[in-house]
């Protein structure tokens, strides 16, 4: 590949890299209009199967062949049951017990998680600037989460919140791990995604069976657009880019945007659900983004 084929490569994979970061940035005040008097697991299969539903479309129109190995359809399925089903409902119902903002926030402990997952399941050890950053970012979002903390002290809703995001981190850690080798694969990003939002509409679906959770929804024009939304732009545009350039910034890099959206969903909550801009709030941002600058330098190494 010749200097200039680089140079064009990085200015796309950068300017992509940048539209996925603004684009989750604002799913995130999307999801919360979502679950005002919707169960949170028919607000997730209702985005993750209409974003199927569009993949398959799309696939089918460009003929790309769909057909797995029975080694691709087993990655898939996990890799679809954590990136787009269990943890989408765990981000959902958290969602009904913070603001938007903090959500984004606390789910950017995925890039920590990330790299431990990546240690632990192919070898990859993490270096000190590693552990060093992950410290930072914890202290980052634990500071900006500091008033919803105290609040915390006298209801267990908060909490409750905060576990069910972290949990969710958990599962797209894992997901984003196995996506990046999916990703490498000649399979078509068009295709993973297909069968992986398929696969987490299937898993959140039967979920909702077995719980017995209740299968209420309320559909309003604010629901449809959010909707709408959520799954044309935040599902199918955002992560047909992002399964794309995943390749080619792997992983951990790929995880950097759980540290940045969190900075769009922050101005988005502040403004559309009042969540007060403190002193804290700055001061965890610039945390999160040393954090994140230690990371980027990890894998220029």
């Amino acid at each position: 590949m010749s200097p200039r084929t680089r140079t064009r490569r990085a200015w796309w994979v950068g300017l992509g890299y940048l539209l996925v970061v603004l684009i989750w940035g604002t799913t995130w005040y999307g999801i919360h209009t979502q679950v005002n008097g919707t169960s949170p697991h028919l607000a997730v299969a209702s985005r993750m199967g209409a974003a199927s539903v569009v993949f398959f479309a799309i696939a089918t129109a460009l003929r790309i062949p769909l057909r797995l190995t029975p080694f691709q359809a087993r990655q898939i399925l996990i890799q679809g049951i954590c990136f787009f089903g269990l943890n989408y409902l765990a981000v959902y119902a958290g969602t009904q017990y913070l603001t938007s903002g903090v959500v984004a926030v606390l789910f950017s402990v995925l890039v920590p998680l990330n790299i431990f997952v990546e240690w632990l399941l192919y070898g990859v050890r993490p270096r000190l600037v590693v552990v060093a950053a992950a410290v930072i970012g914890v202290i980052g979002i634990a500071t900006v989460f500091s008033t919803e903390l105290q609040r915390a002290v006298f209801s267990g809703t908060a909490l409750w919140g905060a576990a069910l995001v972290l949990f969710a981190a958990i599962l797209v850690a894992l997901g984003n791990v196995l996506a990046t080798r999916l990703a490498s694969s000649e399979l078509s990003p068009l295709v993973i995604n297909a069968y992986g939002t398929a696969a987490g509409t299937a898993s959140i679906l039967l979920w909702g069976l077995i719980s017995g959770a209740s299968w209420s929804i309320t559909i309003t024009p604010t629901w449809l657009i959010g909707l709408s939304y959520l799954a044309l732009i935040g599902t199918v545009l955002a992560f047909g880019i992002y399964m794309t350039i995943l390749p080619i910034v792997g992983s951990v890099a790929g995880a950097y945007v759980a540290v940045l959206s969190p900075i769009v969903a922050i101005a988005i909550s502040s403004v559309l659900e009042e969540m007060p801009l403190t002193a804290a709030t700055f001061v965890g941002v610039v945390l999160l983004l040393i954090g994140h600058s230690l990371l980027a330098a990890r894998r220029r190494q």
